[in-house]
């Protein structure tokens, strides 16, 4: 009879109706908790807060870039056979620095003998490569021990760490084989990849893929929404025209032909090259052209995306800055006569707008600061707490 009454009374109804939504909501509230709690002791120490790793991330990339700076030094000023031996330099850890020793110890021509600031050089960029693998080697094991679920930063960060260490063997055969321009310029490809997977592991470790991203398509891993598609592809077309000119630039210089042009932008008064020589140069100021074209319509498109981030648009922004930065560089080896800083800051802005265009690819494919994404977890996290 009771019962009877309760169902068939309207106000107990609506009593009832009142207390069961309220008792959903309640236990909602209680299954987000939980959730965020969980989710909260699974990781509770995010790889975006980790601040020593992402320091040791930064390093990398900016020891990438000093190695490969200070290589195009050691090129430049002739000190490739500073260290006629490998890994030691005349079979000492720490050179010899004075003119007699080295004198001594030299056993190719008497006429290439170096000189101690050639040692000194050659020694400096092998050590700054030591450095930068124990630094990628700290990043790895940290990541590995701390970070496992960031399974793609891990990845990145250890084929970084594999790359390193076959760079610098393969630095130890450009050494015993005598500068082979063909090795050289291996060497120069395989370091630059060293950059590209730092800054990308960087990147993975800083910001992730948008939750929501609406229409979106495959794009070789992952997915891109479609209205950065285009952009994408530009950045990425950009990307692998300026590593190609940056090598063709440097196999010139092996090959002997990076002083022969001392004109610019034609190769003395002739709008067709005469000799070998001058076409190889040549074939690197029209590839060069090619990618400064392709790195302006990258940043362009990237500036003009809609949804993007303060970080995105300032890598779009400086791509202008540094390609016409590296145009001026490279316009004036010939304008002054090739001296050694130009050829060495012509090496360094090349690797700067590559990693520029490496940059844009990967905020692209990932949009998302982790660092603005935790806090937005977090005041959620305490709005329910406090509701």
């Amino acid at each position: 009879m009771i019962k009877g009454f309760l169902t068939q009374n309207p106000a107990c109804q609506k009593y009832q109706f009142e207390l069961s939504q309220y008792l959903n909501i309640g236990s909602q509230i209680t299954m987000e908790s939980y959730r965020h709690s969980s989710h909260t002791t699974s990781d509770k120490f995010p790889i975006v807060k980790d601040k020593l790793l992402l320091l040791l991330l930064s390093l990398a990339v900016l020891g990438a870039i000093l190695q490969i700076t200070v290589g195009g030094v050691v090129r430049v000023t002739g000190s490739g056979d500073g260290c006629p031996d490998w890994p030691t330099c005349y079979g000492q850890w720490i050179p010899p620095l004075d003119q007699q020793t080295i004198d001594k110890l030299w056993t190719g021509s008497p006429t290439s003998i170096p000189r101690p600031h050639h040692v000194l050089l050659e020694y400096s960029h092998r050590s700054i490569g030591t450095l930068l693998g124990l630094t990628i080697v700290a990043a790895v094991v940290r990541l590995w021990l701390r970070h496992r679920s960031e399974s793609v930063v891990a990845w990145l960060a250890s084929a970084e760490l594999g790359l390193i260490a076959i760079v610098g063997m393969l630095g130890g055969l450009v050494v015993l084989n005598d500068l082979d321009p063909a090795l050289r310029t291996t060497h120069l490809f395989l370091a630059e990849i060293v950059v590209c997977l730092g800054v990308l592991a960087l990147v993975a470790a800083s910001h992730s893929r948008n939750g929501s991203i609406g229409d979106s398509s495959r794009w070789i891993w992952g997915r891109v929404s479609n209205e950065h598609r285009s952009a994408l592809n530009l950045a990425a077309a950009a990307a692998i025209l300026s590593l190609v000119a940056l090598l063709s630039g440097s196999y010139a210089v092996w090959k002997d032909a990076g002083a022969v042009c001392t004109s610019w932008p034609l190769c003395g008064p002739d709008l067709i090259p005469k000799s070998g020589l001058a076409w190889i140069h040549m074939s690197h100021r029209l590839v060069s052209l090619a990618s400064v074209i392709a790195v302006l319509l990258a940043g362009h498109r990237v500036w003009r995306l809609p949804n993007t981030s303060k970080t995105l648009r300032a890598a779009a922004l400086g791509s202008a800055i540094l390609i016409f930065a590296q145009m001026l560089m490279g316009a004036a080896n010939p304008w002054t006569a090739f001296s050694v800083w130009a050829r060495a800051g012509h090496l360094s802005l090349a690797t700067v707008v590559w990693i520029d265009m490496v940059l844009l690819v990967a905020l692209i494919l990932r949009p998302v600061s982790r660092h603005d994404h935790h806090m937005m977890q977090t005041d959620s996290a305490q709005s329910i707490t406090t509701g």
